[in-house]
Order: structure tokens, then sequence, then C-alpha cells
């Protein structure tokens, strides 16, 4: 029987998190497995917080995820991921893009950016986990899509020890999920995210 595998995925409307999900629950289901979730958004829905719960496994029973019990966090943005590391289990895995939302104001004031970059290495390192800081907009566009960053990450969860989805099982649901003509791409962020997380 496979284990009931709790995970969770973060960021903010606009960055393709209900993909990820969408491709996860896709190729569990395809294995046979069953899955439970649910979707919080916040008040914008493109820019707001928003964050998906999954359990995946044989036997469930509810879609709640208790404080403490995930096994891998999957954050788009710095400030999300910290935001939901709460719900990580001791030494769970956190893979977190690089990207970190900055007020507009900010764009100009780099010495702040910088420092609120700072704080946010010092708050993850805090926590007791395996984290996986993945530059996803960099390698989104070596794949030739910037939007592909989920995708990106989405390699690297493939990489998760103890992750109930193979490799394979999770491209084909992939190019089931995304527009035909942006296959090519994503696939190539498929693997490039998988290659970057085995280096980490």
């Amino acid at each position: 029987m496979v284990e009931t595998y709790q995970m969770m995925v973060c960021g903010v409307g606009g960055q393709g998190i209900l993909t990820i999900t969408d491709i996860i629950v896709m190729a569990a289901q395809k294995k046979g497995l069953r899955v439970l979730g649910s979707e919080v958004h916040g008040m914008a829905q493109k820019g707001g917080s928003v964050v998906t719960n999954l359990k995946i496994g044989k036997e469930l029973h509810s879609p709640v995820t208790p404080i403490g019990s995930c096994k891998a966090l999957v954050g788009l943005e710095q400030n999300e991921t910290l935001r939901y590391l709460k719900y990580l289990e001791p030494e769970g895995t956190v893979i977190t893009s690089k990207t970190v939302l900055f007020p507009i104001s900010w764009k100009k004031d780099k010495k702040a950016a910088q420092l609120a970059r700072d704080k946010i290495e010092e708050n993850l390192a805090k926590y007791n986990a395996k984290i996986l800081r993945i530059d996803a907009e960099e390698l989104a566009i070596e794949a030739g899509l910037v939007l592909t960053q989920n995708i990106v990450l989405l390699g690297a969860l493939s990489q998760v020890k103890g992750f109930p989805l193979t490799v394979d099982e999770l491209r084909e649901a992939l190019k089931l999920r995304v527009p035909t003509k942006y296959i090519e791409q994503n696939v190539k962020a498929f693997e490039l995210g998988i290659i970057s997380a085995s280096n980490s």
C-alpha cells in the first residue's frame, strides 16, 4: 500500500500553481491513486496568495493538512514559501524558486531589496528542512518560455525522495495538461528542473 503523501504548493496568483496541481492530480489518478486537496486564493486572483494542499495515496479521509504534516513544500515565491513553511514536517523537503516579488516602490531601492532577500535566507535557515533553491526564472528562460517557472519546480519535485509519482508519469500528464503549442518548452523546463535538483 502506498503511504499517504501530503504536500503543498504555494505562490501568488498567475504563477501557475493550479497547473502544477492539475498535473500531479492527473498523474496520480492515472496511476490508480486517490487525491484529496483544497486550494485557497488570496483577495486578488492575480498577485494574491494562492496555496493548494494535496494528499496522495490509497486510503484518504480528509483534505485538511495539519501544521507539521507535509513531506514537501513547493514555493514559487520566497515570501510565500516562508508563509507556509510551518506546514512542513521535520526534515521535510522545500523546493523554492529564488524569485522574490517586491513592492513596486522597491524597484529602485536595491539596498532594501537585498536586505529583504538576506532576511528571507536567514528565516529559511531556521527550519529543520532540506531546502532546494532553484533559479526557476533563469531555467524557464533557457527552456524558451518564462511562464514555465512552475514546471521547472515540478521537475525538481520529481526528484524528492519518497515522492509517489515518477518522472515519466509526471511528464506524460504534463503533455496532456499544457497547450499543445507549448509542450516542447514545458518538457524542456521540466527536464531542466530535474537536472537542477539532481545537482543540488
